[in-house]
């Protein structure tokens, strides 16, 4: 009888032994995270999809943002013609312009196709503008803030 308690034990042992390598294994390649947020009450029925593949020894992110029934900029605020997308690491930094979504008007959706982010983690801030390459971003956000990564 003790013969077959010690094979039950080596066994189990195996089993959990293959258990936490299989955990450990599937950790490391998670792949993108992916969420979903709302608009602000300038885009109210505005979505952003937000799919972030973050790299933590590069302290890196390729990004790519998806937003789905967005009306057109010059209807969220007089004038303006572009969404621009932006970045900081935190509250303590200023804005930095990620890229400019590529809108469809007839499909009432914007995207940024992937791009990369020089952090793992920041806060997200999709703004309507009247410039292609402002200096800053305007007080119309449609987007955020919302923290990545």
């Amino acid at each position: 009888m003790k013969h077959v308690d010690a094979g039950r034990r080596v066994d189990r042992r195996i089993g959990l032994t293959l258990a936490l390598l299989a955990s450990m294994a599937l950790a490391g390649c998670a792949g993108p995270s992916e969420h979903t947020v709302q608009g602000t009450q300038l885009a109210p029925g505005a979505d952003a999809h937000i799919t972030a593949d973050v790299d933590s020894d590069a302290a890196t992110t390729r990004l790519a943002v998806d937003v789905v029934h967005l009306a057109p900029p010059g209807r969220i605020e007089a004038g303006c013609k572009h969404f621009v997308v932006w970045q900081r690491p935190s509250a303590d930094t200023p804005w930095r312009r990620v890229g400019v979504l590529d809108y469809d008007a007839d499909g009432r959706d914007g995207k940024l196709v992937e791009t990369t982010v020089p952090h793992a983690s920041f806060e997200l801030l999709i703004t309507v503008e009247q410039q292609i390459n402002p200096q800053s971003p305007s007080s119309a956000a449609i987007v955020g803030p919302t923290t990545v990564g």
